[in-house]
């Protein structure tokens, strides 16, 4: 199971800090952050640099962030509120070239050295390294999701627990047993179909249970929530609280 966690604090620096920590991989976020296009290329150099892969979740599913992203050289785009085939394959014709889809052309931009890049390595390139993952998180991609499935091309899906609960009417409790139950269904289904299948969760217990069930890939909380527990148990350590590993620093003088 490959491991990563969110990134909200858009900056150069957590990006290398996450490469040299060995994670498999992050999500940089433009759906729930103000970034920008314009933000994105430190980022991808900052990761390149670590050797660090990147999935960028793009805010919607339009033509415009597709090429932005890809364009300037991220090969991992995650797609969030598919809903249907239609959005399935909306997204697969905008992140691929012919005959797969039918992602815009240029070859002056990063993605294929500024045109030094053979033109047919280019387009291989894209079309073979480029991925896809498709979010479903809400009833109406849980029901379509046989159809979604289906569609030629899809090769990932990462289910987001918070939307679905929400979509169910149980906004936030992700651990209710008619989230889990829609979420198994969608595993198995994936399994099924070889079709690789990930999710989101932000507690250890979460961890553990969904590699028992046998996703691929876990998105972890995100930079900003690490850091803020990271540093909380170190200010209960230090006014003597017990902290994560059971003592507190006075316990030291014992």
């Amino acid at each position: 199971m490959k491991f990563g966690i969110f990134i909200k604090c858009p900056q150069i620096e957590i990006i290398e800090t996450c490469g040299i920590s060995n994670l498999d991989f992050v999500v940089i976020d433009m759906e729930h952050t103000p970034l920008g296009p314009s933000d994105l290329k430190p980022l991808a150099l900052a990761a390149e640099v670590r050797k660090l892969d990147v999935m960028l979740r793009i805010p919607v599913n339009k033509e415009e962030y597709f090429k932005w992203a890809l364009d300037l050289g991220f090969k991992h785009i995650q797609v969030p509120q598919v809903k249907s085939a239609i959005d399935a394959t909306n997204a697969i014709k905008e992140a691929f070239f012919y005959p797969k889809g039918e992602r815009g052309l240029c070859r002056f931009v990063r993605a294929s050295n500024y045109s030094h890049k053979d033109k047919d390595e280019y387009l291989f390139d894209s079309t073979n390294d480029v991925q896809l993952t498709l979010q479903i998180e809400g009833c109406d991609g849980v029901k379509n999701i046989d159809e979604i499935l289906s569609v030629s091309g899809v090769q990932s899906i990462m289910i987001g627990p918070y939307d679905l609960s929400q979509s169910l009417g149980i906004p936030g409790d992700i651990w209710d047993k008619r989230v889990v139950d829609e979420m198994m269904i969608i595993i198995k289904k994936c399994k099924n179909m070889k079709i690789k299948v990930g999710t989101f969760t932000d507690t250890i217990y979460g961890l553990k249970f969904w590699y028992k069930h046998g996703v691929d890939f876990i998105q972890y909380s995100s930079d900003m929530s690490l850091f803020l527990e990271s540093l909380s148990k170190i200010k209960k350590q230090l006014n003597g609280e017990k902290g994560y590993e059971g003592y507190s620093i006075n316990d030291r003088k014992k």
